[in-house]
């Protein structure tokens, strides 16, 4: 009986644990995904308000920079690189000025969080 009860409690605890880890990680990407997003689409948004932009690319790469370690416990890491390096291209164009480069950075980045974001939920259909 006692190893029924340590079974289940361990079973309950690891249950409990991919539900916490993957919500953390959704939300984390939907943070992410929300200030990619925030970004301009155009050539002449980036030029009038460069400086903010940059401060928003920075904010982007900083935020990436904190959570990357948690995702690489659970994300696929071809998923995770091709975040990576379209966070770090985002801003490495924004810091060269070269906004055209930026923007496909950006979709880049959202594409690759689109992806995380799928991969890494939690439904129903993918359990049955």
């Amino acid at each position: 009986m006692k190893s029924v009860i340590t079974a289940a409690v361990l079973m309950i605890c690891s249950i409990v644990g991919c539900l916490y880890l993957s919500s953390t990680v959704s939300g984390r990407v939907e943070v992410l995904y929300k200030m990619t997003e925030a970004l301009p689409q155009n050539l002449t948004a980036y030029k009038d308000h460069s400086a903010v932009h940059m401060t928003a690319a920075e904010d982007i790469g900083t935020y990436w920079s904190d959570t990357v370690t948690l995702f690489s416990y659970v994300c696929g890491y071809t998923a995770l690189n091709r975040a990576d390096e379209a966070v770090w291209t985002l801003y490495a164009a924004m810091r060269a000025e070269d906004y055209a480069s930026a923007i496909i950075a950006r979709y880049q980045l959202l594409d690759a969080l689109r992806r995380i974001r799928e991969l890494e939920r939690i439904s129903l259909a993918s359990i049955f």
